[in-house]
Parts: structure tokens; C-alpha cells; sequence
């Protein structure tokens, strides 16, 4: 595996978002203990494991994936034309 270091802006963002990922499932796991009743335990326990998942992938794709242009996007250059209405 090769860590990449062009464009360090996109990949600074991605790997940042993916820390905010693992962040908020590491602290929606640590909560499953306060949850009310065993509904919202097994639905916090499962929000937690997809934000932890989505995290790792999110900081591992913005240091290994060789072109972020299609992982990390940019807005289009061009505004797409509004339609008009016809009279």
C-alpha cells in the first residue's frame, strides 16, 4: 500500500471527516448503556458500528486512493442552465 500526499487539502477534509465519523460511532457505542429501552440500544449500537465503519473507510480512502476525483468531489464548473418555462 502506498500513502499518497498530492492534493493534501481533499485528503486533509476526507481524513478529517472520517476522524468525525469514528468520533460520533465511538461515542454513539459508549451510549448504549443509557438507551431507554432495548429498541434504541440496538439502534444506537448499529448507528454506532456504521459510523465507525463508514470513518475507517473514509480516512483510509483519503490517504490510499491514488485520484480523489471521483471519491472527494469538486462542484461542476458550470452551473447546469435553468429551463424556462414555456409561454
Amino acid at each position: 500500500m502506498r500513502i499518497y500526499f498530492d492534493d493534501l487539502g481533499r485528503r486533509t477534509g476526507g481524513a478529517l471527516c472520517g476522524l468525525g465519523l469514528t468520533a460520533a460511532g465511538a461515542y454513539s457505542l459508549s451510549m448504549i448503556a443509557e438507551a431507554p429501552d432495548a429498541v434504541l440500544a440496538d439502534r444506537t449500537m448499529w448507528l454506532g458500528i456504521t459510523m465507525l465503519l463508514a470513518g475507517v473507510i473514509s480516512f483510509g480512502m483519503s490517504w490510499l486512493a491514488p485520484d480523489l476525483s471521483g471519491v472527494w468531489c469538486r462542484p461542476p464548473r458550470f452551473q447546469p442552465k435553468k429551463k424556462t418555462p414555456s409561454a
